[in-house]
């Protein structure tokens, strides 16, 4: 069996898997699926065609149709077992066996055999081995589309079964992106929920069904405060003295007697009501290096995980082809062309400045800007990418206003301005703010931020929106 690092062969499976084989009269393939990393678990969810073919290519025609013919046998078989031992908790300890039954009544796969579209679907999976978001577009609206025939009512259960179904039909769909249920006291998100309620409101607004009045639920505000724990160090008075009223000190000497003191400085940071009294504490992150005094408590926060600059350009190549391949807007296509000129003077901090700015056009915007009128009548305003583009970064005109040449970057942050020298540096210590200081993400460009964190710094924290276009865009990226 082969070593993958980060990667765990469950050996509980050794035995069962080699009497199944044996059951098969297979046991001459029980190596290849050891050296292919195949499980129980992988066995289950095996495409019988698809991955039998890859699985055995060095086999004769004889044994691949016999593999195949055991494997559907024995998928099948489990499919029936598990639909008439599943309960109530298996997906929400809150549904009710009613809406249980009305989940595990839909069949994906028959539904999609039944009609052209569907047929078409599992056709271009089978070439291409993924969907577009155009595709996802079509299974959704067809799955709908059977569900509002068919007169069946939309639940946490039937969308989280319906997810389910997707993602063991077509393996490299992310089940997050058509349903996403993370909180109790948060409605359930997802392609599938979206399509269903838009759908419905359209019915109703034009008389075709009936309307009702729902009672919306208050939700309680999350208290952003990370939950990290810190252990302060022992006998540190007299270096914090230092720190707070020694202005003779060297930075380097500060640096030294800040590392020793992190864990004391992020228990009275966790511990303070605003970042005004946190910078008054702890006035020497208005240095103008004081962005490497951020970068210290960070590391003290996050220890192992990754690094923006280091690992860019790296993944800089597979952002571009997501630009390429996701940018709808006419001016940020034209913009995104402007890097592949050869006429074009653009730095390479001007190139990644672009990057960064363009992803605001994949990641639009979600969130809603509520105001009121001088009247006090409410209005709801969607943000745009302009507006996500510029909670992010902005040009002033005393420089020269386009993403193509930055030439002096400002870091601004509660009145404190730290000069750095590239735009990867400006969002790096940009990102380390919020979540030193526990900050929120800007609304307008929340998506934005929240893919940096995951991509690039690998965090994931249970304060992050759930977002499906993020998680289906990430499982694409790291595969």
């Amino acid at each position: 069996m082969p070593f993958l690092q980060g990667y765990v062969y469950p050996v509980e499976d050794l035995q069962p898997l080699h009497d199944l084989l044996k059951e098969w009269n297979l046991e001459c393939t029980y190596q290849t699926l050891l050296d292919e990393l195949i499980d129980l678990k992988i066995l289950a969810i095996m495409k019988v065609d698809y991955h039998t073919n890859e699985l055995l290519k060095n086999y004769p025609l004889g044994i691949k149709i016999l593999f195949s013919n055991n494997l559907e046998k024995w998928q099948n078989s489990k499919k029936s077992s598990s639909m008439t031992s599943l309960l109530p908790t298996t997906l929400d300890k809150k549904l009710s066996q009613e809406k249980l039954s009305s989940a595990i009544s839909i069949n994906l796969g028959e539904i999609l055999n039944e009609c052209s579209t569907g047929l078409m679907i599992n056709d271009y999976y089978k070439t291409n081995h993924k969907f577009n978001d155009n595709i996802r577009t079509l299974l959704v609206d067809t799955i709908i589309n059977y569900v509002i025939t068919k007169k069946i009512s939309m639940s946490v259960a039937l969308a989280n079964s319906i997810a389910d179904q997707i993602a063991d039909i077509f393996p490299t769909e992310v089940k997050d992106s058509y349903f996403l249920k993370y909180d109790t006291n948060k409605n359930p998100k997802g392609k599938l929920y979206a399509k269903y309620y838009n759908s419905m409101r359209t019915l109703k607004n034009s008389g075709l069904i009936p309307s009702s009045n729902h009672t919306k639920r208050p939700t309680n505000p999350i208290n952003r405060k990370h939950d990290l724990h810190f252990e302060p160090e022992n006998d540190v008075q007299y270096i914090l003295e230092q720190i707070k009223h020694d202005n003779n000190c060297s930075f380097p000497d500060l640096e030294y007697n800040w590392k020793a003191t992190t864990q004391f400085r992020l228990k009275s940071i966790q511990t303070s009501t605003s970042t005004h009294d946190i910078l008054n504490n702890w006035s020497n992150y208005k240095l103008p290096l004081g962005y490497r005094l951020v970068d210290i408590d960070f590391n003290t926060m996050y220890p192992s995980c990754s690094n923006l600059i280091s690992t860019f350009e790296e993944k800089s190549e597979k952002i571009i082809n997501l630009l390429d391949e996701k940018i709808k807007d006419t001016l940020s296509r034209r913009l995104f062309e402007s890097l592949n000129e050869p006429t074009a003077d653009i730095s390479q901090n001007g190139k990644n400045t672009i990057i960064f700015y363009l992803l605001h056009a994949i990641f639009i915007p979600t969130s809603i800007k509520v105001t009121r009128d001088h009247t006090g009548k409410k209005n709801q305003t969607k943000y745009s990418i302009k507006d996500s583009q510029n909670s992010f970064i902005v040009f002033k005109n005393s420089l020269v206003p386009t993403p193509m040449n930055p030439q002096e970057i400002i870091v601004y942050f509660d009145s404190i301005k730290y000069k750095v020298f590239s735009i990867l540096h400006a969002i790096d210590v940009t990102f380390k703010l919020f979540h030193l200081f526990n900050l929120e993400y800007p609304p307008q460009s929340v998506l934005v931020w929240l893919f940096i964190q995951k991509f690039f710094f690998s965090i994931n924290t249970k304060f992050d929106v759930p977002c499906h276009t993020l998680g289906q865009i990430m499982s694409d990226l790291n595969n």
